[in-house]
C-alpha cells in the first residue's frame, strides 16, 4: 500500500539550472548564469531549500510579496514548507525577490470531505483538492494533518499544481480566521456587471462585478477578491495575474511530471507550463513520469523548448522507527546525514537512508524559521515515513521526511521497493529486510507476480514482522 498516492505531482518544481552558495556555510559550485527565475515548493530553510534539492542564499533579500503583501521584515518568516513559490536570483545564485501567492482561498463545501489521516479530497469553489499525507503542509489547524470535522467547512487557503483532470493537488493548507475568499481564473462573456471566471480545473464561477471600481476584459487572466455566497462569488478588488509562472526568457531546467495536454500547443506540459519535447530524444518513454527536463524558456510563446529529459520518479518509501539518533557528520550542516530505519521482528535491516547536501537535500515536512526541522530532532524510537530514491552508487537517498510519532516507536511498518525474494508462507525480502509471511497475508492482486526484481509494498499492521498484506505496484 502506497504512503502516498501523489508525491511526484506535489514534489514537483521548476528550477533554473545551477548550483548556488547559501548561507548556512554548506559546500557548493556555480554555473554561468546572469539572473534566473526558479519556480518550485519550498522544502526548507537554512537560507531557502526548495524541492529541486537546492539551497538558495536569502542574505539581503528584500524584495518579498506574500499574498499581495509586502514582507517588511524577514522573508522567510512569512513563508512555510509547501508554500509554491517564485524566486528571481542574481548572476551568483542569490535571492533577489520572492512572490508568493495562493491558487485558492475559500470554504470547504460541507460534506465534500472524503478519505482518512492526511489523504483527502474535498471541494472548494467546485474544485476537487486532492491532500496527500506527509506531502501536504498542514498550517493553523489544532493537530496535523486535520480531522475531517475541523476541515469541513473551514476556509482555506491552498498551493499547489494544477492537473490535467482539473483537480488541484495541494502542498500547502492553511486555515484561514477570515471569511475573505480568492480565485484566479479567465474573465468569460460580461453582462453588465456580472460574467464566468474560467477556473484552471476548467469549470466556472459565476462573479458579481458590481462592487468593481473597473471591470475586468474579456480574456484577462484575473485574481479577485471577495466572498462567495450562494454560489456566486460577489468581487471586490480584481487584479491581472500571469497566467504561467514564468516572466522572462531563461535558461531553464524544469522538475515535474511530463503530462500529455490536448490544450498545449506541443501536446505537452510540465505543472503549468507548455513544453516542447520535439527535440529531445531522452524524454521519450517519460509521460507520466516525475522527469527534469533542460532548455531553454520562451516568454513570448509561453514554451519551455526542451533539450534533455532525465528521469527523476522516486520510488520507493517507508514507514519506520528510528534505530539509532540520526547521524550528523557535520553540525552545521543539520540537515545532512543519515536515519538507520528499523523493524521489529524482521531480520536484514536496518535499512539506512542518506540525506544529501545541496544540491539534492530533502524536504523536512513542516519545518519553518519558527519551527525548524532538521536531524537533530531525529531520535531513537521516532516513527518516521520517508520517500527515498536509489543513486548510481546504490546508496538510498532521501527525497522527504516526516515524524510521525516521537519516541514511541511505530504502530505499523510499510516499505515500498524492489522484491529480493519470496517464499510463500514463509518470508518475502524487500531491500534487503525480511518480513514473515504466513496463511493470514493478503496479496493484490496475487501471489503470482512475485517475482525478484518487481516493486512491492509491504503492510505489517501490527508493527511485529510479519507482513499482513503484500502488493504488487
Amino acid at each position: 500500500m502506497k504512503l502516498s498516492i501523489i508525491t511526484g505531482a506535489i514534489l514537483s518544481t521548476l528550477a533554473i539550472t545551477g548550483l548556488v552558495s547559501c548561507s548556512s556555510g554548506s559546500d557548493t559550485s556555480a554555473t554561468d548564469t546572469s539572473g534566473s527565475t526558479v519556480v518550485g515548493t519550498i522544502a526548507g530553510f537554512g537560507s531557502i531549500i526548495m524541492d529541486n534539492g537546492v539551497e538558495y542564499e536569502t542574505d539581503g533579500l528584500s524584495d518579498c510579496e506574500v499574498d499581495d503583501m509586502v514582507v517588511a521584515g524577514v522573508c522567510e518568516d512569512s513563508l512555510y514548507t509547501g508554500m509554491h513559490v517564485t524566486l528571481q536570483t542574481d548572476a551568483n545564485g542569490a535571492v533577489t525577490s520572492l512572490k508568493y501567492d495562493d491558487e485558492l482561498e475559500g470554504a470547504v463545501t460541507s460534506g465534500s470531505v472524503t478519505g482518512d489521516k492526511g489523504d483527502y479530497s474535498f471541494d472548494v469553489f467546485g474544485v476537487t483538492v486532492i491532500t496527500s499525507s506527509g506531502n501536504t503542509q498542514w498550517d493553523d489547524f489544532t493537530i496535523t494533518p486535520p480531522s475531517i470535522a475541523e476541515l469541513d467547512g473551514a476556509n482555506i487557503e491552498i498551493s499547489g499544481e494544477w492537473q490535467q483532470d482539473g483537480s488541484l493537488l495541494a502542498s500547502y493548507v492553511e486555515k484561514q480566521d477570515d471569511s475573505e475568499h480568492e480565485v484566479e481564473g479567465t474573465v468569460g462573456t460580461i453582462n453588465g456587471t456580472g460574467f464566468p471566471l474560467i477556473l484552471k480545473s476548467g469549470g466556472t464561477i459565476d462573479v458579481d462585478g458590481s462592487a468593481l471600481s473597473l471591470l475586468p476584459a474579456v480574456g484577462d487572466f484575473v485574481e479577485l477578491e471577495g466572498s462567495y455566497i450562494a454560489g456566486v462569488f460577489i468581487a471586490t478588488s480584481s487584479e491581472i495575474e500571469d497566467e504561467d509562472d514564468f516572466y522572462s526568457d531563461s535558461e531553464a531546467e524544469i522538475t515535474g511530471i511530463l503530462s500529455t495536454n490536448s490544450d498545449s500547443p506541443t501536446g505537452f506540459s510540465i505543472a503549468n507550463t507548455d513544453v516542447d519535447i520535439s527535440n529531445a530524444s531522452t524524454c521519450s518513454g517519460l509521460t507520466g513520469l516525475l522527469v527534469e527536463a533542460e532548455g531553454n524558456y520562451d516568454a513570448d510563446t509561453g514554451i519551455l523548448v526542451v533539450r534533455e529529459c532525465e528521469d527523476e520518479d522516486e520510488d520507493m518509501e517507508v514507514k519506520c522507527m528510528v534505530s539509532n539518533n540520526a547521524i550528523i557528520p557535520d553540525e552545521t550542516k543539520p540537515k545532512v546525514g543519515s536515519v538507520e530505519c528499523g523493524f521489529t521482528g524482521t531480520s536484514g535491516g536496518p535499512l539506512t537512508i542518506k540525506f544529501n547536501d545541496t544540491p539534492d537535500m530533502a524536504m523536512f515536512s513542516g519545518d519553518s524559521t519558527a519551527s525548524t526541522f532538521d536531524l537533530t530532532d531525529v531520535l531513537s524510537g521516532d516513527c518516521v515515513e520517508i520517500k527515498f530514491s536509489k543513486d548510481a552508487n546504490g546508496d538510498y537517498i532521501a527525497g522527504l521526511i516526516e515524524i510521525e510519532d516521537k519516541g514511541t516507536g511505530c504502530s505499523s511498518y510499510e516499505l515500498e521497493g524492489t522484491l529480493d525474494s519470496f517464499n510463500d508462507n514463509s518470508d518475502i525480502t524487500v531491500l534487503g529486510v525480511t518480513f514473515t509471511v504466513n496463511p493470514g497475508t493478503t496479496y493484490d492482486p496475487d501471489k503470482t507476480g512475485l517475482v525478484a526484481g518487481v516493486s512491492v509494498s509491504i503492510k505489517d499492521n501490527g508493527a511485529d514482522g510479519t507482513a499482513d498484506e503484500v502488493e504488487v505496484d
